[in-house]
């Protein structure tokens, strides 16, 4: 029967009909024959979601599988960690706070793309990588710790929008890596992002954008090479 349910309804509606025990039998057990689950401290499921850690421990014991619970983990304040909470912070230009929480800087990953090299023209070449699935962090600029395929790590400054100023659509990673001229197109490159220093905006011409962009290199400089 528990087979056949899995079959005949589509697969969310299966799921949303299962208590708590039917779940770790028919899915965890006879399903996935699972031999350990890793659930969190606040972990809740079943019809109504009234599993919850303890239960699942007891259908462990009952079906033959290991269970782990992952503890609640705070910040000094006593306040609860949460992936929430890490794309709050990433949304609203925070993000410290979202390292605090991830316990690194948040990084976003991927080949750099080949594009018009408008900023190579204007005096600031960038490498742009697309933002893809990754959560769109607050569109703005940012200073930042760039990863090289190599190793190296090189600090830059970073916008991360559309670029209204010059007619860009697509959500991009523009980042600028000082005293660094190499070709890394296509190369795959990790960038953190360190702080967040001013919210995208639209230029009234290119003059201005690269003006700006200048004194948001001078910030990101004195933040991540204080002796600059």
């Amino acid at each position: 029967l528990g087979v056949d349910l899995f079959y005949v309804l589509p697969f969310d509606e299966a799921m949303k009909g299962l208590s708590d025990q039917d779940f770790a039998r028919l899915v965890l057990h006879e399903g996935l024959d699972v031999r350990h689950v890793a659930v969190g401290f606040d972990i809740s499921f079943g019809k109504g979601r009234t599993g919850s850690p303890a239960t699942m421990r007891t259908y462990g014991e009952r079906f033959g599988f290991g269970v782990s619970v992952a503890e609640a983990v705070a910040d000094t304040d006593g306040e609860k960690y949460s992936s929430t909470g890490v794309r709050d912070a990433l949304r609203e230009g925070r993000p410290e706070d979202a390292a605090a929480i991830l316990g690194r800087p948040f990084a976003i990953e991927g080949p750099v793309q080949r594009g018009r090299q408008l900023g190579r023209e204007l005096g600031f070449p960038t490498a742009n990588v697309h933002l893809d699935d990754y959560v769109q962090p607050r569109f703005g600029v940012y200073a930042t710790r760039t990863r090289l395929p190599d190793g190296r790590e090189i600090p830059g400054v970073a916008n991360i929008g559309v670029n209204p100023t010059v007619g860009e659509v697509a959500p991009l990673l523009e980042v600028w890596l000082f005293d660094f001229d190499e070709d890394i197109y296509d190369q795959t490159i990790e960038t953190d992002l360190i702080t967040f220093l001013r919210p995208e905006a639209k230029f009234g011409s290119l003059q201005e954008m690269v003006d700006q962009v200048m004194r948001d290199a001078d910030q990101a400089r004195k933040i991540l090479m204080p002796d600059f």
